[in-house]
């Protein structure tokens, strides 16, 4: 599937994939947890989502993030070699961008 075509959850997944993470489905059935040291009690994951998350990725990936993007009333993410993705948040566009830098345009 295209990376741009994710939804949030289906997006979680391939960021926890690129940064080899186990996950295990939440119990409501929607989303998913992780472990984040052994010991520690599974919280949520969702790097398109919660700051907590994402924002560390962004920081370490040195992703650029600009908003209407071609006026295409989006934010952009940006990483070198010449990743631009779209997204409706800041945190969905640099997900996607993360993703296409570790895993290609398309996963799955």
């Amino acid at each position: 599937m295209n990376v741009n075509q994710l939804s949030h959850e289906q997006l979680d997944y391939w960021v926890a994939r690129a940064r080899c993470i186990a996950l295990t489905p939440a119990a409501e059935g929607a989303g998913y947890l992780y472990t984040p040291q052994p010991g520690l009690a599974p919280r949520r994951w969702a790097p398109s989502r919660y700051w907590s998350r994402g924002g560390p990725i962004i920081e370490a990936a040195h992703i650029d993030l600009n908003w209407d993007w071609e006026s295409s009333g989006q934010w952009s993410a940006s990483m070198d070699p010449d990743i631009n993705t779209q997204g409706g948040t800041m945190l969905e566009a640099a997900m996607r961008a993360y993703v296409i830098s570790q895993l290609g345009d398309e996963v799955g």
